[in-house]
């Protein structure tokens, strides 16, 4: 659904979001234009690592070499496929998933047909982020959230996903709309943070204690789920298998800073830097700032921040975050493992 604006401020918001999408796509499309117009034969996939995981030059090369080094074989020839405009513009290749349906979104943004010198073949998803903060793993409703971790054998209990559609503000568990819950120990009698929604440290302490096991036990594979699942796209057969993060903005394509890592490997370096856990902050923007004087708790697991997204349209839509420049993280954490 496009987004109306109800003022000036929230017109520029919007615009501004819809010129991320568009630059976003903008480089996924050049990325598969110069994976197709690499030449295997002139060894033009080596670029050397300038930290772990980070490289500079042409994000093609960085990205190809880096699959083939770390599947341990020589790629023989390859495709590069566009899908990353399916889901919001319908622009992109056109392709049948593994069940000979056409695909019409999927959550890579790029498709690999890798043929390696062995003699066999691999389909590779890959999930491309261009933003250099906080980029968006994924966006879902509370309901659709814990549904995908049920089907995946994580246990949601009831008043766990109460507790995170009235952290997130949805509709009939909303302090504005009349709504209490069973244990209201952690509410303030004097509240004054807004009425949209509940805030984490409102909530009772089981729901709380909860869902910090949930998100500490099963942390890679939620991790994983929210860079690879969508549930609503019916028709998607190829998972991101790899990340490609462009770090900065560039000029020329064959001098540009870029992350590559697998989703496995971003799950595991999120797992090793940090586990589920809350930073507290005060309000300090907005129509709340020096109304609501409560220090606000805001939840984190590994590098994925959550929050409802807050917009005027979909306000109690959960998204889900990745720590801003993660990737520079990781030279640091591989020396602690050692």
């Amino acid at each position: 659904m496009a987004l109306e604006p109800i003022n000036e401020g929230h017109l520029f918001q919007i615009e501004a979001g819809a010129e991320g999408r568009l630059n976003g796509h903008k480089f996924e499309e050049i990325v598969t234009n110069e994976l197709n117009n690499i030449d295997l034969m002139c060894n033009e996939t080596v670029l050397e690592c300038i930290r772990p995981n980070i490289y500079y030059g042409n994000p093609a090369k960085a990205l190809i070499g880096h699959i083939s080094k770390d599947k341990e074989k020589v790629i023989d020839k390859f495709r590069a496929y566009w899908l990353g405009g399916l889901a919001t513009s319908g622009k992109g290749a056109e392709l049948l998933n593994e069940d000979g349906v056409r695909l019409k979104a999927s959550k890579s943004d790029i498709l690999l047909d890798i043929n390696y010198n062995d003699g066999t073949n691999e389909k590779i998803g890959i999930s491309v982020k261009s933003c250099s903060n906080n980029a968006q793993m994924a966006l879902t409703t509370v309901s659709v959230f814990c549904e995908m971790l049920r089907e995946n054998g994580i246990c949601v209990s009831k008043d766990a996903e109460i507790g995170l559609k009235m952290f997130c503000g949805e509709e009939n568990y909303r302090p504005k709309d009349g709504y209490t819950p069973s244990d209201i120990s952690n509410i303030p009698c004097d509240r004054m943070a807004r009425p949209e929604r509940w805030y984490w440290e409102e909530l009772s302490d089981s729901v709380k204690q909860e869902w910090a096991n949930i998100l500490t036990v099963n942390q890679i594979k939620i991790t994983m789920m929210l860079l690879q699942c969508a549930r609503n796209y019916k028709t998607d057969s190829y998972k991101p298998a790899y990340i490609l993060h462009e770090c900065e903005r560039h000029i020329d394509i064959d001098e540009c800073k870029v992350a590559v890592m697998s989703v496995e490997e971003l799950a595991m370096y999120s797992k090793n830097f940090d586990s589920f856990g809350v930073k507290s902050q005060p309000v300090r923007k907005g129509s709340y700032k020096g109304i609501d004087l409560a220090i606000h708790q805001y939840p984190y697991f590994g590098f994925v921040q959550f929050q409802p997204i807050g917009n005027k349209q979909n306000f109690s839509e959960l998204q889900f975050n990745l720590k801003s420049k993660y990737y520079n993280k990781f030279e640091e954490l591989e020396r602690m493992l050692k």
